[in-house]
C-alpha cells in the first residue's frame, strides 16, 4: 500500500469526522439512486421498443410487397402467388421467410351487434408463432391444401364486444356486387394489447378471400417477408425493390406504421435529457462531497505539506477517497437497478393501461452494453471533475494558513 492510499484510508475510517460522514452517505445514496434510475429507464425503453416492434411485425412482418397503386382499401390489385422474382428474394441473406396473404373488409353481425373487421387470409405455410404466443383461449387455425377451413381466429377485444367464444359461429357480410356472406366458427381468441390491431384483424383461410374476390388459387394481395436481422431492414428493402417489377412496391413495417415508430423514437430524446440531468446531479454530489472532505482536512493538508508531500500526493489522497465513494455508489446503484429489473421482468408488478401504452405491464429488456455505457460515462465525467477540483484546492491551500486552522 502506497502512502496516498494509506493516508486516505485513515481519513475515511477516522470516526471524528462527524461533519463529513453524513455528507458522504448522502453522496453514496445519490449516486446509487441515479445509476439505478438510469438502468431502469434504459431497460424500460428497450423493453417498450422490443415489445412494440415484435407486435407490429407479428401482425404484418418486416417487409410487405403489394401492387403499387393509390388504392387505400384493404382489397388491392392481386399479384401472382408463384411469381418468378420470389426465388431471387428468398436467396437474399437476410430473408428468413416469404409468405403470401390477402385482406378483405367485412362486417360481423350478431343478434344485437354490428362490427367492421379486416379479414386476413393465410395459407398453410404462414408463420403463426406470434399468435400462438398471444393465444389466450382455444386453438390456432387448422389449415390444409385440400379443403377450405371455416375456422376464424379473433381477438379478445372482438370477443368481449360481440360476446363470442370459442366454438361459436359468426356471420360475416361482404359489401360487393353481388353482396356475399360467410359463416365462420371461432377456433381461438388472441390478445396482443395492441388495441388498434386487435380491434381490426381476424384470421382465416386464404382460400375464402380468393373465392370472395373471384380470384384463382395463384392470386393474392401480396407477400409478407420475415427477416433475420431487423437492423438490416432498410438495406434488405432496397434490395427487394431492385428485384421486383416496377408495378410492385416493397414497404418496411416502419413505413407502414410511421406514427407508432415515431412515438417510439421520442423515447431516445427523453433518455438523453434524463441521462444528462442525472449525470449533472451525480457530478455535483461527488464534487461537493470531495470539497467538504478537503475543507474539513485543511489542517491535515498543511501538516502533510510541511512533511514534504507535494500537490500530486495530496490530490491522490482525496481522489482515492472520492473514488471509493463513487465505487460504492455505483455498486449499490447497479445492484438496486438490476434487482428491480429482475423483479419487474418476472412478476410484472407495475401495470399499464393497454389502450394507452399497447401493453398491460411495464416491459423490461436489459441490453448488455447499456449498463456499461451508463457506468463508463459516470466514471469518466466524475473523475475529470474530481481531478480538477482536487487540483484547485490543493494548489490554493497555503501551509501557514492550514496549520493555523489546527
Amino acid at each position: 500500500m502506497n502512502l496516498s492510499s494509506y493516508i486516505s484510508k485513515k481519513i475515511r475510517t477516522n470516526k471524528s469526522n462527524r461533519f463529513s460522514k453524513p455528507i458522504v452517505n448522502i453522496s453514496i445514496i445519490s449516486i446509487a439512486l441515479g445509476v439505478s434510475v438510469l438502468i431502469l429507464v434504459f431497460a424500460i425503453t428497450a423493453g417498450f421498443r422490443k415489445e412494440i416492434e415484435n407486435k407490429v411485425i407479428g401482425f404484418g412482418s418486416h417487409i410487405e410487397i403489394a401492387y403499387f397503386d393509390d388504392n387505400v382499401s384493404y382489397q388491392k390489385t392481386p399479384v401472382q402467388k408463384n411469381a418468378s422474382y420470389l426465388s431471387q428474394i428468398k436467396k437474399l441473406d437476410n430473408v428468413k421467410k416469404v409468405q403470401p396473404f390477402a385482406l378483405k373488409a367485412g362486417i360481423i353481425k350478431t343478434s344485437d351487434q354490428i362490427e367492421g373487421i379486416a379479414l386476413k387470409g393465410l395459407d398453410t405455410n404462414y408463420d403463426l408463432s406470434f399468435f400462438k404466443h398471444h393465444l389466450i383461449k382455444g386453438n390456432l387455425l387448422a389449415l390444409n391444401d385440400s379443403s377450405t377451413s371455416n375456422e376464424i381466429l379473433i381477438s379478445q377485444a372482438l370477443s368481449d364486444k360481440l360476446l363470442l367464444d370459442t366454438g361459436n359461429k359468426m356471420l360475416l357480410y361482404f359489401v360487393q356486387d353481388p353482396p356475399r356472406q360467410r359463416v365462420f366458427k371461432v377456433c381461438g381468441i388472441y390478445k396482443t394489447d395492441l388495441s388498434s390491431f386487435d380491434k381490426t384483424y381476424a384470421l382465416c383461410d386464404l382460400k375464402h378471400i380468393q373465392k370472395l374476390n373471384d380470384w384463382d388459387v395463384n392470386q393474392v394481395d401480396g407477400f409478407e417477408i420475415l427477416l433475420k436481422d431487423f437492423d438490416l431492414l432498410e438495406q434488405t428493402n432496397t434490395q427487394i425493390n431492385d428485384i421486383i417489377p416496377f408495378y410492385l412496391l416493397s414497404q418496411t413495417i416502419i413505413d407502414k406504421n410511421k406514427d407508432l415508430f415515431n412515438w417510439i423514437g421520442l423515447f431516445d430524446q427523453n433518455i438523453l435529457v434524463l441521462l444528462i440531468l442525472i449525470i449533472i446531479v451525480i457530478s455535483v454530489s461527488v464534487i461537493s462531497t470531495q470539497l467538504t472532505l478537503m475543507l474539513e482536512q485543511i489542517p491535515t493538508i498543511g501538516i502533510l505539506k510541511t512533511l514534504g508531500c507535494n500537490h500530486r500526493h495530496i490530490r491522490y489522497i482525496f481522489l482515492h477517497i472520492s473514488n471509493v465513494i463513487l465505487l460504492k455508489g455505483l455498486l449499490l446503484g447497479n445492484a438496486i437497478g438490476f434487482l428491480l429489473c429482475f423483479i419487474q421482468k418476472q412478476f410484472h408488478f407495475v401495470r399499464l393501461n393497454p389502450d394507452n401504452y399497447f401493453m398491460s405491464y411495464v416491459p423490461i429488456e436489459v441490453v448488455w452494453y447499456h449498463p456499461l455505457l451508463i457506468n463508463a460515462l459516470i466514471i469518466v465525467i466524475s473523475l475529470f471533475l474530481l481531478t480538477f477540483s482536487a487540483f484547485f484546492v490543493s494548489k490554493k491551500n497555503k501551509i501557514t494558513e492550514s496549520i493555523r486552522l489546527e
